[in-house]
């Protein structure tokens, strides 16, 4: 198979060593510590039988020689170190060239003669040309997200490296990214209910191939990888120029190092004022006063807007610092005891009231009907976990519940409630009230045309035949970051 380099900055170098045992013993070592942290409840249970805990790590693997080299190492790992992980190995099939189903086979075969269990996951549907890219990183990490659950696992190992950060940080430079951005990709990240690990982000690609040469295994190349139409290509293109100036791919990962540390520093700013003054309210959403959240400085804000956002919104992309920059100087420039300001961005609505920011889901947004059955346990946008239980008997429903439909209350289940008595309880606002939009958010269950449970609104349950359970889910906050 054809070993068609893409020049970069490493090529000028000299020849480059594969990657020794002691190396990849330090890069991969983190990887394990976080499996048994994830994992001590599975260890202390298997502590009292004879046997040893098997831990589940996925492996994202195209075909190309970064990630297979993860592969290759990961496994050699796994087996010098007589480690109890269990690897498994998936390639996604984005359906948008004819050759990915080979190369995905490709893969499976390399894996299979590891003893490795490998899937094909496949990106169905229509797609949208507009930001092909863009739309197809977002399918990969779903489809990966969903079969690491299936298979128990919390971590997707992917294969960036030295110049793919090089590359990441001279791209947000061009884009005008803050400190955030400019941080590119960390070792270690939430993406909703699983995490990405990248182990070999100490190392340029040259180094990965050279490892793959020296054990006689030839990987594939994405023709999409070498077109000028693509931003990242025409970057990387420019490492060698940077190299020349004494600025290669280590030194600018190295400047990505530096900014993650100084990202962390102004998180932990933010994170401390988010637990002294940002009170929770109804349906995960927030509240703050606007006094004291203005007299922080304009970095603070842009932070906190963005981590109620990832509260509020739950497991999403975060918006464009554009974006947040609109709604901070919306909320700096009003005369919030005059005014009555409100603002969406990224599913959120901010409005200013009585002296208080509240951030909540915007009602109308997403809005899913979902149909119910018992037992049923269904995720409600990434922010619940709800539970019915008892709603049916010998498979047929009970008495005159037979519709059973999980949705957000809206104006006109909030309407309904009020005219048949039923009021908000104020006990559950943090100052006096809130805006009657936190209110129409709240996901409630239906029964043939009627509320009969809402979130965070106690006395709505009129009905004996079933029972509910909100339980709200732990967002990680971090999770709220651009995956590239």
């Amino acid at each position: 198979m054809p070993n068609a380099n893409v020049t970069t900055a490493e090529d000028f170098s000299s020849k480059a060593q594969p990657l020794s045992d002691a190396e990849l013993d330090a890069a991969f070592s983190f990887m394990f510590d976080d499996l048994c942290k994830a994992h001590v409840a599975r260890l202390e249970d298997v502590a009292e039988t004879s046997g040893k805990p098997r831990l589940p790590l996925l492996l994202a693997v195209s075909g190309g020689a970064d990630s297979l080299s993860l592969m290759v190492l990961c496994h050699e790992w796994v087996e010098r170190n007589k480690l109890p992980v269990d690897l498994h190995v998936a390639s996604v099939d984005h359906r948008l060239r004819p050759e990915a189903a080979d190369e995905c086979a490709y893969v499976g075969k390399l894996a299979r003669m590891r003893g490795i269990e490998h899937a094909t996951l496949v990106w169905e549907g229509e797609k949208s040309h507009s930001n092909l890219q863009g739309e197809a990183r977002k399918a990969r990490y779903r489809l990966l997200s969903e079969h690491a659950r299936k298979l128990g696992c919390g971590y997707i190992v992917i294969a960036h490296h030295q110049d793919d950060q090089a590359e990441t940080l001279l791209m947000r430079l061009i884009r005008g990214s803050g400190v955030t951005g400019l941080a590119a990709m960390r070792p270690q990240q939430a993406f909703g209910a699983v995490s990405l690990l990248r182990p070999l982000m100490a190392f340029p690609k040259a180094r990965l191939k050279a490892s793959l040469e020296v054990r006689s295994i030839e990987w594939l190349e994405d023709p999409s990888n070498q077109s000028p139409g693509y931003m990242r290509v025409r970057v990387r293109s420019l490492l060698p120029v940077f190299a020349q100036e004494g600025c290669d791919s280590a030194r600018l990962a190295a400047t990505a190092r530096r900014l993650q540390r100084a990202d962390q520093a102004l998180d932990e700013i933010a994170y401390g004022f988010y637990l002294r003054h940002i009170a929770s309210e109804p349906g995960l959403s927030l509240s703050v006063s606007l006094t004291d959240l203005k007299r922080q400085c304009e970095e603070i804000r842009l932070r906190l807007l963005r981590i109620m956002i990832a509260r509020v919104a739950g497991p999403a992309y975060p918006p464009r610092e554009e974006k947040l920059l609109a709604i901070d100087a919306a909320l700096c420039e009003s005369e919030f005891h005059q005014d009555r300001v409100k603002r969406t961005v990224a599913g959120c609505c901010f409005e200013a009231l009585d002296g208080r920011l509240w951030v909540y889901r915007e009602p109308g947004r997403d809005r899913p009907d979902i149909a119910l059955a018992s037992p049923a346990e269904v995720n409600w946008l990434g922010l619940y976990s709800v539970k019915l239980s008892n709603a049916l008997s010998g498979g047929k429903p009970v008495g005159t519940c037979s519709d059973l439909v999980l949705r957000p209350l809206s104006e006109d289940g909030r309407r309904m409630l009020i005219k048949e008595g039923y009021q908000f309880p104020k006990e559950r606002w943090s100052g006096e009230s809130g805006p009657k939009g936190i209110i129409e958010a709240l996901p409630s269950v239906w029964c043939n045309g009627r509320p009969q449970y809402v979130a965070d609104w106690p006395k709505v349950e009129v009905v004996d035949e079933f029972e509910v359970e909100f339980e709200e889910k732990h967002p990680n906050f971090a999770a709220n970051e651009t995956i590239e």
